[in-house]
């Protein structure tokens, strides 16, 4: 740990249909300067979090995006993150410095993030939420799943095991593989290092933005429930409207919900929506009872089952 806050590029993405591209970035400050979170004690794993939760973010500062092609403006807003829409060519670029418009340099963390502007081809899309989706999280638990979160090295979080085959599976076969949760910012270094470690197909994570440490003690919710969801899936879908999407999630939350109402919105591109069942649920039985003979006549195949398929047809 540095003895100096420094700005920092916390996570990045950029995702391209070939005429458009989808830009994200986080930038807060820190005085960390290893983010592996390999090989960490109990004890390092809990300080190295708690740091992450006392960031601050760069809020409200223009910046410059360099690549290898050009430079694109930025302006990051009172989370510290930067998100918009910017014309592309098809070739994809690189991003390759950031600068702050006040001065001064962004360090960008190695190995956290594809700095290539990814440009999207295969057929079928696959977005997944991660918390009891794809991580042992315990979401319905709040003293296990805090304790879990802050004392649990890296390596010893548990990964379901049928969804790593059916990712892998999907990414093998051509599919695009992206990441949709409700953790937040402060934890994506680590969220990162477990799917590279569990070895999940890489793709961008889609992570709700900062919080404080208070926040997270006291349970308290950054927005509406469900919001952050839709509002990435409504980005995600209008910019691939020519794509086939798996939507995979649990119902330990509302991720039935959410994609049952991407699925109005969008019937011809959704063809999977797939529910790990974690709990047991009378109102998500009867959501689906109320919806099922919808998504048959769309062709929208839905599985809700403790044990997902791990291969899927399209």
């Amino acid at each position: 740990m540095s003895s100096k806050k420094i700005p920092v590029l916390l996570s990045f993405y950029a995702l391209s249909n070939g005429r458009e591209a989808l830009i994200f970035g986080q930038i807060a400050t820190t005085r960390l300067n290893d983010l592996s979170f390999t090989e960490y004690s109990r004890r390092r794993t809990f300080r190295t979090l708690f740091a992450l939760y006392r960031t601050r973010p760069v809020a409200h500062l223009a910046v410059t995006l360099h690549f290898g092609e050009g430079t694109i403006p930025a302006k990051t807003d009172a989370t510290g993150a930067f998100f918009f829409k910017h014309p592309v060519e098809h070739v994809p670029s690189t991003l390759q410095r950031v600068t702050l418009a006040a001065g001064g340099e962004v360090t960008l963390l190695e190995g956290l993030y594809l700095r290539t502007v990814h440009h999207v081809v295969s057929p079928m899309v696959l977005v997944s939420d991660i918390d009891d989706t794809l991580l042992h999280s315990f979401i319905r638990n709040k003293l296990r799943k805090l304790r879990t979160l802050l004392f649990t090295p890296m390596e010893k979080r548990g990964a379901v095991k049928n969804m790593r085959e059916l990712m892998s599976d999907a990414a093998q076969r051509g599919a695009t593989v992206l990441y949709l949760s409700n953790s937040e910012q402060n934890l994506y270094p680590l969220i990162y290092r477990f799917l590279l470690h569990n070895k999940f197909p890489a793709g961008p994570l889609f992570l709700k933005q900062l919080r404080k440490l208070r926040d997270v003690f006291l349970y308290r919710k950054v927005g509406a429930p469900g919001v952050h969801k839709l509002k990435m899936l409504d980005q995600i879908l209008s910019l691939f409207p020519d794509k086939q999407f798996a939507l995979v999630g649990d119902n330990t939350q509302l991720d039935l919900s959410i994609y049952l109402t991407a699925s109005e919105k969008y019937p011809d591109n959704i063809r999977y929506i797939l529910i790990r069942k974690v709990r047991r649920s009378s109102s998500a039985q009867a959501l689906i009872e109320k919806t099922e003979a919808r998504l048959r006549k769309q062709n929208i195949t839905l599985y809700y089952e403790e044990n997902l398929p791990t291969s899927l047809r399209w």
